[in-house]
């Protein structure tokens, strides 16, 4: 996940004049791609995988677009600077003989602008940081939990391996050259292990579960923190820029909601990649 950070303080202190403030973009249709969170235990026959990797795709390729004609539109204004150093001082300085009135509160608003940047941004980057911490210490309690229920398992397992003096680190019994109820006390253990296996899933995988729970806070996180805080700091000095410079902005928008809704599928694919991708026994009388 990335954060963008472009503070233009001179242009984003304006934001609040009226005469100069410029309307973002509607929203973004991206997060409507975004499929909704599979409940399964595994991964195998879901469609969710393929589905969320197709919505991704979508997205990214709406963003690659979208980046084009903004590039396109910051071209334009870049030229502007390049032609005349001077323009972004005199737009400003037009803005305040125009408005006298308000041109005290104008500094004022750009001074509080630049205070505002410098503790909003690494906060920002520190809640960020936070919720990929909360993501990884949540893979480490599932891991910490389906250990526990599988733990009958392994110490059948543990108990066969010392019974035929197999090495602490084998895997599984060989192929061939086994006595049968070898083979039957393993098909018990992997049975064993899918007992394990599914009793974890039941708490972990539905929709009530800590995944849920947690994919639900950090989309709560990117659309009412991350998404605001991006519009307001990056976006929309952006275009009080273009307005000041009389730069068309037609064909920009803002890309910080399609970034988001990218960021949640891209999260949504570490923490259920995470599911197994089928029971190890998958008949009744046939464990792999």
């Amino acid at each position: 996940m990335s954060m963008r950070i472009f503070v233009t303080v001179v242009v984003a202190g304006l934001a609040c004049a009226p005469a100069l403030a410029a309307t973002p973009a509607a929203a973004s249709g991206s997060w409507t791609q975004v499929p909704a969170l599979p409940t399964t235990c595994y991964s195998d026959k879901d469609p969710w995988s393929e589905k969320n990797d197709a919505a991704f795709n979508a997205v990214q390729e709406s963003l690659y677009k979208q980046q084009e004609a903004n590039t396109a539109v910051e071209q334009k204004s870049n030229q502007a600077m390049s032609e005349n150093p001077m323009a972004m001082a005199q737009a400003m300085q037009q803005a305040m003989m125009d408005d006298p009135a308000n041109a005290q509160k104008i500094m004022e608003k750009m001074v509080k602008t630049g205070e505002q940047a410098q503790t909003e941004v690494p906060a920002q980057m520190d809640k960020e940081k936070k919720m990929e911490d909360e993501s990884k210490a949540l893979l480490k309690q599932y891991d910490a939990a389906l250990l526990k229920a599988m733990a009958p398992a392994e110490a059948r397992w543990t108990a066969l391996k010392a019974k035929r003096g197999y090495p602490p680190d084998t895997i599984w019994p060989s192929e061939t050259g086994e006595p049968d109820w070898v083979y039957d006390e393993w098909n018990v253990i992997l049975k064993e292990r899918d007992k394990g296996y599914a009793t974890n899933c039941a708490q972990w995988w539905s929709a009530t579960g800590p995944v849920h729970a947690y994919m639900k806070r950090y989309k709560d996180y990117l659309v009412q923190e991350r998404i605001p805080y991006e519009t307001k700091l990056i976006d929309q000095p952006k275009l009080d820029q273009f307005k000041m410079l009389s730069v068309p902005a037609e064909g920009w928008r803002t890309t910080t909601d399609i970034q988001a809704s990218m960021d949640y599928m891209k999260m949504a694919t570490d923490l259920f990649g995470h599911r197994n991708a089928w029971p190890l026994c998958r008949e009744e009388t046939y464990c792999k």
